[in-house]
């Protein structure tokens, strides 16, 4: 066999390992993406739960949560801060999900059941009146897409009206 031959069986053998190699890393990669969405989906529930916490611990605290929709004006200014600063709670969880969605690390179904609770909790005054407080912190995307999901509520809300 000649140098020139062996040479060839060289640069065989190294397309081969390369292949092997991406093959190993791909393999890697989609196994790292299915940590980061098992991870994203535990956090997610985590934080569900450290949401509704305060209204589950607390009868005061669910009773401000009620009477936020029902009467908002006849709530203190001390209650109207609490409220508010619990619902900015889930605004921060929704622009978290909305960040993994865009990260593509969110699954379909629990995209559209947040795209839900979104719409549905929209249509509350007190989520409304923390949103017009602190809508500016976040980038325009995130802005446009809740500013959709609660002009789908409303529209939902006038044609239900509309029916009954």
């Amino acid at each position: 066999m000649t140098l020139e031959q062996y040479a060839y069986l060289g640069e065989i053998a190294a397309a081969i390992a390369v292949v092997i190699s991406l093959v190993y890393v791909a393999r890697q990669l989609r196994q790292n993406t299915d940590m980061l969405r098992l991870a994203a989906a535990s956090e997610r529930v985590e934080r569900d739960f450290e949401i509704a916490a305060p209204m589950i611990q607390s009868r005061e605290f669910a009773e401000i949560w009620v009477a936020g929709e029902s009467d908002w004006e006849g709530l203190d200014a001390v209650d109207q801060q609490r409220l508010m600063f619990f619902e900015r709670r889930a605004i921060v969880l929704w622009h978290h999900l909305f960040q993994l969605r865009k990260k593509k690390l969110l699954p379909d179904a629990d995209w559209h059941e947040h795209t839900w609770i979104i719409r549905n909790l929209g249509r509350r005054r007190p989520i409304r009146e923390t949103w017009k407080v602190f809508e500016e912190a976040y980038e325009v995307s995130f802005r446009d897409f809740v500013n959709s999901q609660f002009a789908t509520a409303d529209e939902s809300t006038r044609s239900t009206r509309g029916h009954a």
